[in-house]
């Protein structure tokens, strides 16, 4: 395209966006008395208050707010994140509130492995007895310098085995106190 062609372009677009916001004016916008005035495009609407929030009516979909507490909550605005092939409903639930604890200490929390068949142990390189095997063990991810994270994580009673491995990735399981 070459130069004249943008600016004329240009210049018609020019034309028809003051066209589209002088008809957006405010004295465009304001209503008569009858059916007549121009009636606003948008239709605003309240926030529901603290006593509406539980009816559904209200919110719609939404879950019911008061209910999510701690690790859902923060799944649900987006702290914690969850791979597909990583199970958190089978999370026994003291490590849920140390993984929830990690997110609100350190931020954005991403669980890359929670519960694996013998065969994805297998090639993931886990242990025989792997805590994985039975869904009592969390590999996640945070970005927050790892030293104050397993400072943060030795002090929770909840945490038996502890790790981080060179890619980043935190271990803790409820099994025996124990890191390797």
């Amino acid at each position: 395209m070459s130069i004249v062609c943008r600016a004329r372009h240009a210049s018609r677009m020019t034309l028809i966006g003051g066209a589209f916001l002088l008809a957006l004016s405010p004295a465009a916008l304001r209503a008569g008395d009858g059916d007549s005035g121009i009636i606003p495009p948008a239709q605003y609407a309240s926030l529901p208050t603290s006593d509406q929030i539980d009816e559904p009516d209200v919110t719609g979909s939404l879950p019911n707010a008061r209910a999510l507490s701690g690790f859902a909550s923060l799944v649900s605005h987006g702290t914690i994140t969850l791979r597909e092939s990583a199970p958190t409903k089978c999370i026994p639930g003291d490590l849920r509130e140390v993984v929830a604890s990690v997110a609100e200490k350190f931020g954005p929390v991403s669980i890359e492995s929670t519960h694996r068949t013998r065969g994805r142990n297998w090639r993931a390189g886990g242990a025989r007895q792997s805590l994985h095997l039975s869904c009592r063990a969390v590999d996640f991810r945070v970005r927050a310098r790892a030293r104050g994270v397993m400072a943060f994580l030795r002090a929770h009673p909840q945490v038996g085995g502890l790790k981080v491995y060179r890619n980043g990735i935190i271990h803790i399981d409820n099994g025996e106190r124990r890191s390797w």
